[in-house]
């Protein structure tokens, strides 16, 4: 069953074909085990599509076999994967950034998939079909395990940041930072430490469980009374002063800083 949600009218991609420069995988975390050879020899099995800003790749609850079961690799850009409640209200589930793979379950299992996915930026998407994917991981077993590492990884940052019980929701928010901060790099300039993706009031929200107006006070407090951040137009954090922002987010040794 497909949805029935208002989601923003998707376009047609436009296939670019298999033959991406080689450093187009290299963006990607799961062919780091790869050689030039072995790149070299998945290549003409991926294709890479564009997306328009707020375009959709697939929609929550459609059948993958419908369209042709794929996985999903952002190559530039950055995917919001999102759920629609039955008044049109969305959850952000997570954001997929430069490099990240998505919608694997569904390809795999043939299972609905449990999210929309929506370009949140002009974005180039990799891709590659269901039997071509299961026959490489065949070839290289490592893509299986590397795969499931990185799931087990996002399975526990959203453990981590929806830890409401013994948590205090600044300290979620400060996570949430300081997990995309090492996610997805920055850019240190005079101002501070700028991340390379930006983090809307309501992904913030969504990750955290808090209401929206709850997300902008906590920000605005990270900002001017405890000066660690600054929030700019769009979603681009400025991160001030690491130290400060670390000791409120109360990191433990997992998160490796």
């Amino acid at each position: 069953m497909q949805s029935t949600q208002p989601f923003p009218k998707p376009i047609h991609p436009s296939v670019i074909g298999a033959n991406q420069p080689l450093d187009v995988f290299r963006k990607i975390p799961l062919f780091d085990s790869l050689t030039e050879a072995d790149l070299t020899f998945i290549r003409p099995f991926f294709h890479e599509s564009r997306y328009e800003k707020e375009s959709v790749i697939f929609y929550e609850r459609d059948l993958p076999k419908e369209s042709g079961a794929k996985v999903y690799f952002v190559s530039s850009g950055c995917i919001k994967l999102v759920k629609y409640s039955s008044d049109g209200e969305s959850t952000i589930v997570r954001l997929a950034s430069v490099g990240e793979f998505f919608g694997v379950t569904g390809a795999l299992t043939d299972k609905p998939y449990p999210f929309s996915a929506e370009a949140l930026s002009d974005t180039s998407i990799l891709y590659v079909g269901k039997d071509d994917f299961v026959n490489l991981v065949g070839r290289y077993p490592q893509l299986a395990l590397d795969m499931v590492v990185q799931l087990g990884e996002v399975l526990w940052f959203n453990y981590e940041t929806h830890n409401q019980v013994v948590k205090k929701t600044d300290a979620r928010v400060s996570k949430i930072i300081l997990y995309h901060l090492k996610r997805d790099g920055y850019q240190d300039t005079p101002d501070g430490k700028i991340l390379n993706i930006n983090l809307p009031h309501d992904y913030m929200a969504s990750m955290t469980g808090i209401a929206y107006e709850e997300s902008v006070r906590i920000i605005s407090r990270l900002k001017k009374q405890f000066g660690c951040i600054n929030y700019l137009r769009g979603g681009k954090i400025v991160i001030k002063d690491l130290d400060c922002l670390k000791n409120i987010a109360q990191l433990d040794e997992a998160w490796g800083y």
